[in-house]
Formats: C-alpha cells, structure tokens, sequence
C-alpha cells in the first residue's frame, strides 16, 4: 500500500502569522485546499469500501474455518425409512396370510398404521432432505471457499480502485503545482483597488 506525500512545508517567514482560514492562505494554497476537499469524500469513500472488503473477506474465511469443523465432526446418518418401509411390506405380506375375518381387520388396522407412520415419516424427511441441501449449497465448505473466493477477487478490486482513486488525486495535484509554476513564471498586471 501506498503512503501519501507529505504535505509541503514553507519557510515560516513566507506566510502572515494570522493565516489561520482557508481565506488567508495564498491562491496555490487555496487551490490545494479546493482540490483536496473535492478528493475528500472520494478518497474515503474509496478506503470505506477496502475497509468493507477486507472485513467481507475475513467472515468469509471464518465461515470456511466453521464449515471446515462441521464437516469434521460430521456423522454418518443412516435412513431410519429402510426398515419402516420393509416392515410395511412384511405386514401386507401377512395381511394375505390371515384367514380369519377378525385376523384379517386386526393385520388391516396394524398395516395402516404402519403405513401412517411411514408416509409421515417420508414427508418428514423429504423435507429434511430438502432443508439439507439447502444448507449445504449455502455453508458446506465448497459453498464457502466459492464465497471466499468472491471476496478476496472484491477486496482486489476495491484496492486497484483505491489506487485509481489515488492516481487521480496525484495527477491533479500534478496538474496544480503545473499550473502554478506556469502561472507564477507570468507577471499578472497589478490589480486596482
């Protein structure tokens, strides 16, 4: 990063002592003042936005680390709907089975709920599935190197903007100290008062 150039300093003869506001001061140094506050709110504005960049990508970074640890800590997740559904199968299998009327209504009513609970327990997770993915396309650590990524290329471009931001205060400051030289070389006439 770049430092900024020290202000120029005068001889402390060469200016009245009761030069204290912007309207006191000399023409070049009014007109360093203009220009540096026309640059001011650019200038900040500039450094805000690295400043938001930087703190963007350091929660990005901390959002990896956080998905890194989870996924460490992750268990293997069995499903729990294997064995409901072949238990549902085993009770139709049976209900064929059943000979007697009041065998059968028994095997009916034990199959329907089972069959309940299974269908319950299907949406159940479905939606679970569907809550997972989700979370998974916003915090797994894929989801967080590309949103790293992201914002380390932001941080790079708000500093290569910072910089053009600075490149334009230095060329007018250029521009000034040009202008005075050649103004200061030419002998304005006297004003009348």
């Amino acid at each position: 990063m770049t430092t900024p150039d020290p202000p120029a300093t005068e001889p402390v003869g060469s200016r009245p002592a009761h030069a204290s506001t912007p309207f006191d001061l000399t023409e070049p140094e009014r007109l360093a003042f203009a220009l540096s506050q026309r640059f001011a709110p650019h200038l900040e504005a500039a450094a805000a936005a690295v400043r938001e960049a930087e703190q963007s990508l350091s929660r990005a970074r901390e959002r990896l680390s956080a998905a890194r640890e989870v996924e460490a800590r992750q268990e293997y997740r069995s499903d729990r709907l294997v064995f409901m559904r072949a238990s549902v199968n085993e009770e139709v299998s049976g209900l064929a089975r059943k000979t007697t009327p009041k065998n059968v209504r028994v095997a009916y009513r034990y199959l329907l709920d089972r069959a309940v609970e299974l269908a319950a327990g299907e949406v159940k997770e479905y939606m679970s599935d569907q809550n997972s993915a989700q979370h998974a396309r916003e915090h797994s650590v894929e989801a967080c190197i590309q949103v790293e990524r992201e914002a380390s290329e932001r941080l790079e471009a708000a500093h290569a903007m910072h910089g053009r931001v600075k490149d334009a205060e230095h060329a007018a400051h250029e521009g000034l100290a040009m202008m005075v030289e050649k103004l200061g070389t030419q002998h304005d006439p006297p004003e009348a008062p």
